[in-house]
């Protein structure tokens, strides 16, 4: 044990300290959570604009699929 008398004042600092340091790794910590749910939303974004596309298509794919298939059963 220290020999030095500990005073209310110095606990608080402490205290105050501690919750400064809390803070600045809770920020942190929201910071990258922040970022990852950024990147997470921007990925969904993009793999929903590709299967729309995909699916506008549909309608032509489906068009040469039956031009296709009449044009075979036309060579039986």
């Amino acid at each position: 044990m220290s020999n030095e008398s500990v005073t209310d004042d110095i606990i608080l600092k402490g205290f105050t300290s501690l919750k400064e340091a809390m803070e600045h790794g809770f920020d942190s910590v929201n910071g990258k959570i922040d970022a990852l749910r950024s990147e997470m939303n921007q990925r969904f974004a993009e793999i929903d604009h590709r299967m729309m596309r995909r699916f506008d298509e549909r309608d032509e794919r489906l068009d040469k699929h039956e031009h296709r298939i009449t044009a075979l059963e036309a060579q039986r």
